[in-house]
């Protein structure tokens, strides 16, 4: 097997050497010392093919505000094959915790996240599979972490932010058809197995303010680097520390509806943004940026003046290069 045998983001066989792998692997797996030979070769593939950014950025994105909680289609690899698909459910939550001074705050924050990462990958043409491999990867995350406000003067704030969490990734794969004689060399290697991460995040974001009662602009700007490690993983090989770094820019109109709700007034919401991941493997999960547009509406919690909760009810349609994706949502926004 090459070098090119492995790919993110299926992190599995690529079209040009499922063929030649199956028919060697027939011949292999016929005696002990075939089969050694073959998984030592799985073994010296994943090794070299640094994988960690994948397992990586799917951990990141089960975490990361700066890409929203949606259904994600990603464009396949070869034309005519299953498009992968990914989910992410975010269940995050703030509270002001102490006043630093009269310009500046201190919140604390919490947040749950889910990703799921779904890919069927055919053994064959694309127009006449002889068998696949059916790969859906979890991830579970924590974290937790404190965030600061500071308020510059004509309406900027400062943002910076750190947040600590722990993960849990895992893969689940059945073999169809062909891809049977797949399952003993990449099963505890590439597929069905699990690792336990941690994640320290710190951030820094910029937002504006500007405008009255019947309409008002934010502008927002934002940037982050996670450091991600493994511990307790399935075996060795899929040990990683990888660093994930994301930016985004946001902006966001609301006005009023001139409706009322429990004697609270509706305001409608307008959004538009951009996200997207830099450095090194960016778009190890198939695309690197996406963006977004969408509207809703949005309902205070408590009447008065200052920094309110509000309850939104949104929906939202994402685009880019590679990806197609909507979302529907219920937050609190601060």
């Amino acid at each position: 097997m090459g070098s090119d045998c492995l790919s993110l983001p299926s992190m599995a066989l690529s079209n040009r050497c499922k063929c030649s792998f199956i028919a060697g692997l027939a011949i292999l797996i016929g005696s002990p010392a075939g089969a050694q030979l073959l998984a030592d070769q799985v073994r010296g593939q994943v090794e070299s093919a640094r994988l960690g950014s994948g397992y990586a950025q799917m951990i990141n994105l089960s975490v990361s505000p700066d890409f929203s909680a949606a259904s994600y289609r990603i464009d396949a690899d070869e034309p005519g094959s299953p498009r992968p698909t990914l989910n992410v459910i975010r269940a995050p939550y703030q509270a002001h915790w102490l006043a630093i001074s009269p310009d500046a705050d201190l919140y604390g924050r919490i947040s749950g996240g889910y990703l799921e990462f779904k890919q069927q990958l055919p053994l064959g043409p694309a127009f006449a599979p002889v068998g696949s491999v059916d790969s859906r990867w979890s991830a579970y995350s924590v974290t937790g972490g404190l965030l600061a406000k500071v308020r510059l003067g004509n309406g900027f704030t400062l943002e910076p932010a750190l947040d600590l969490g722990v993960a849990r990734l895992d893969n689940n794969a059945s073999y169809r058809g062909s891809g049977v004689l797949l399952r003993p060399a990449l099963d505890g290697l590439v597929f069905n197995w699990q690792t336990n991460a941690w994640l320290a995040t710190p951030s820094l974001g910029l937002a504006w303010t500007g405008g009255g009662t019947d309409g008002q602009l934010s502008l927002r700007g934002h940037v982050a680097r996670s450091w991600i490690g493994s511990f307790d993983a399935t075996d060795r090989v899929q040990e990683f520390s990888e660093a994930v770094n994301i930016y985004s820019v946001r902006a966001e109109y609301t006005m009023s509806s001139g409706l009322r709700a429990w004697d609270r007034p509706l305001r409608w919401v307008a959004y538009g943004d951009y996200a997207g991941f830099f450095g090194a493997n960016r778009d190890a999960l198939g695309f690197d940026a996406v963006a977004e547009l969408g509207g809703g509406v949005e309902w205070p919690l408590a009447l008065g003046p200052g920094d309110l909760q509000r309850l939104r009810l949104s929906a939202g349609y994402l685009f880019g290069p590679g990806v197609r994706g909507w979302t529907l949502g219920l937050s609190l926004q601060y």
